[in-house]
């Protein structure tokens, strides 16, 4: 599973039906519908997949569905189990065991950050739970603590089955430490890091854009993994435009989950259900409509429905 963690792995919104439940109709779709782009793996309860406000039960809910329409697409997947303590972190990643995903990703309780001892009695308690998991640290200052080169380099002495990271922070010097002092793992960059994460060594991005058009997600990963830097740039940079400009004209929208919703409303499918759960605001289909006007009008390269363009080993 360690050779999976490579590439462009979307993260999946949750969508909820008007009870509060999972759909997992809506679940099933998405699956599909990444697999048919050609992504390379997808992830569920990132923060944009929320989370913050899972409850293990909606996490059960979420999971089946998510796991065995990836097994019949075959496409990798990972579940992401953190919550703010031991015991409810274990019961999601057995949770996420239940439904055969192996690989699950890990952040830190955040009220009280961690110390030394903590941090590796934590790790130390899920290998335990689940030596069988692969773990991805998803490391992200909003926990209190934003992990290190030598804190992997720890971890990997009581959770040998540490695989890699989510890197969040946009410190490219943090980054390269993080590669320095443990370059067998994954450490993955997000949308807008990846060029400066692949001269680093970063072997993929956890992408907030897939869901919004996956040929551009694509590409971009392809020009990194080419050493194409100018057309990589190029991507990121229009990225960065697009965020710029569009969270400009829908500042009411405060968390990542509601504008991926609209993204992937705007992108892969049209019928997403849009609400976050409260207190946190949800777009509406004015968000949506808003964001494929700009699309259409200013950045045509983030359309949905255009076919990726990265040459074949026929055509290079």
């Amino acid at each position: 599973m360690r050779e999976l963690l490579k590439g462009v792995w979307v993260a999946m919104p949750t969508p909820w039906q008007a009870d509060g439940n999972v759909d997992a109709g809506v679940v099933r779709e998405l699956v599909s519908r990444y697999a048919e782009a050609g992504l390379h793996g997808a992830y569920t309860t990132g923060t944009d997949g929320e989370l913050h406000v899972m409850e293990a039960g909606e996490l059960a809910q979420l999971v089946p569905p998510f796991a065995e329409t990836a097994v019949s697409a075959g496409l990798p997947v990972q579940v992401g189990c953190g919550w703010s303590h031991t015991d409810g972190t274990v019961d999601r990643v057995r949770i996420a065991a239940a439904s055969g995903v192996g690989i699950v990703q890990i952040s830190l309780p955040s009220w009280i950050p961690l110390d030394d001892s903590e941090l590796l009695r934590f790790y130390g308690d899920i290998q335990d739970a689940s030596p069988e998991m692969l773990l991805v640290h998803y490391n992200i200052a909003k926990s209190g603590r934003f992990l290190t080169g030598r804190d992997y380099r720890a971890i990997l002495g009581v959770a040998p089955n540490l695989a890699g990271s989510k890197h969040t922070g946009g410190n490219m010097s943090a980054l390269a430490e993080i590669i320095g002092a443990t370059p067998e793992l994954a450490h993955f960059a997000v949308d807008s890091d990846i060029v400066a994460g692949s001269l680093y060594g970063s072997p993929g991005f956890y992408s907030f854009v897939a869901n919004l058009s996956p040929a551009f997600a694509l590409e971009m990963m392809a020009a990194c993994q080419k050493g194409e830097w100018q057309t990589a740039a190029r991507y990121a940079k229009s990225w960065l435009r697009l965020v710029r400009t569009w969270t400009a004209v829908c500042p009411e929208i405060n968390s990542s989950s509601a504008l991926a919703k609209i993204a992937t409303a705007a992108g892969v499918f049209p019928e997403m259900p849009l609400s976050v759960k409260r207190p946190y605001t949800s777009g509406t289909a004015h968000h949506v409509a808003q964001l494929r006007e700009l699309i259409d009008r200013d950045f045509p390269e983030f359309r949905a429905d255009r076919e990726i363009n990265v040459p074949t080993q026929e055509q290079s």
